[in-house]
């Protein structure tokens, strides 16, 4: 096996073979210093004995020192290495009381700290033009539609507002759309048939504004008007009802000329709502043949005067400030 430090830390050298004839010497104090300066050997871990259970106090250990019969240069030096021990184990022992206390220390302070507001620190560029702008979003008004109600679009339409000239030309169209007849009715179930004119009665609908009209190649004519009811929910509840297939319909209005067969056979109908407005118009065939189907043409008309006239006319209510 290899060689190892002494058991204290010093290296000892392996003194010679003492001379027996040498005068003076004390042989015992030889002896015994020689035992001390022989080579400690380092055993491997799987041949180290089960570790000594440490010395309770200084008499267990100078009781053991006795049984195996120490020197007292040994004796002296397990005393020192036991003071060492001792002393170290008491500046441990005060080192870690003192982390502990600092880590406790650290941790209220760091408590503290977090309950305290924070400093009122520099504000980033444009921070109060922005805080100034939500506030000022805040208290701004809801934004409101003037023809969401009568109440805020209280002024009645007129037939001038709506059919003012003796033809019109919505943006878009073919051509212009010959005004025949106009009308204006405080009963708006009179613009109506069936369950539609029922429905009617029993709104809040102030008035309607209708006029006949033929289209621009003269093949079509259209009694198309404007209700005038309380609110915009009002509106979008009747085209709901239409919307359902409720039985009846607007009324044409029926005039000489291109329109006299208007009504008299099958016909189709357009509408939508603007506001608290439902627009509509009744189509037909000029040479009163019935039409089986929303062609080309028809579509045409429902689009210009319902989606594009209408709305041109009664959106000057809305702009207003």
């Amino acid at each position: 096996m290899a060689h190892g430090p002494s058991p204290f830390g010093v290296p000892q050298q392996t003194q010679g073979r003492r001379n027996q004839t040498e005068p003076g010497t004390d042989w015992a104090e030889y002896d015994e210093r020689a035992r001390m300066g022989a080579p400690t050997a380092r055993l491997s871990p799987e041949e180290l004995p089960p570790a000594a259970a440490p010395f309770a106090s200084d008499e267990e250990m100078e009781a053991h020192l006795e049984q195996i019969h120490a020197s007292r240069p040994l004796r002296r030096a397990a005393q020192r290495a036991r003071r060492r021990t001792r002393w170290w184990l008491v500046a441990l022992a005060v080192v870690s009381a003192l982390a502990v206390a600092a880590a406790c220390a650290a941790g209220a302070f760091i408590v503290l700290r977090e309950g305290e507001p924070g400093p009122a620190g520099p504000s980033a560029p444009g921070a109060s033009d922005r805080a100034s702008s939500a506030d000022a979003a805040t208290d701004a008004p809801a934004v409101v539609d003037p023809i969401a109600s009568r109440e805020t679009d209280a002024e009645p339409i007129t037939v001038e507002e709506l059919f003012g000239a003796g033809a019109i030309t919505p943006a878009g169209a073919a051509g212009a759309y010959e005004v025949l007849d106009t009308e204006e009715l405080a009963d708006c179930a009179e613009a109506a048939l069936d369950e539609l004119a029922e429905l009617l009665a029993d709104a809040d609908c102030t008035q309607t504004v209708r006029a006949t009209l033929v289209n621009p190649d003269g093949e079509y004519a259209a009694t198309a008007g404007v209700l005038n009811l309380g609110d915009a929910a009002a509106a979008e509840e009747l085209r709901a009802a239409i919307d359902a297939g409720l039985e009846g319909g607007f009324a044409a209005l029926r005039t000489d000329g291109e329109a006299e067969e208007l009504g008299r056979a099958a016909t189709m109908v357009g509408y939508n709502t603007y506001g608290h407005y439902l627009m509509y118009v009744v189509i037909g065939r000029t040479d009163g043949e019935a039409i089986e189907d929303a062609d080309e043409p028809v579509r045409a008309i429902v689009g210009d005067i319902v989606d594009v006239w209408f709305v041109d006319q009664l959106k000057p209510r809305r702009d207003v400030q």
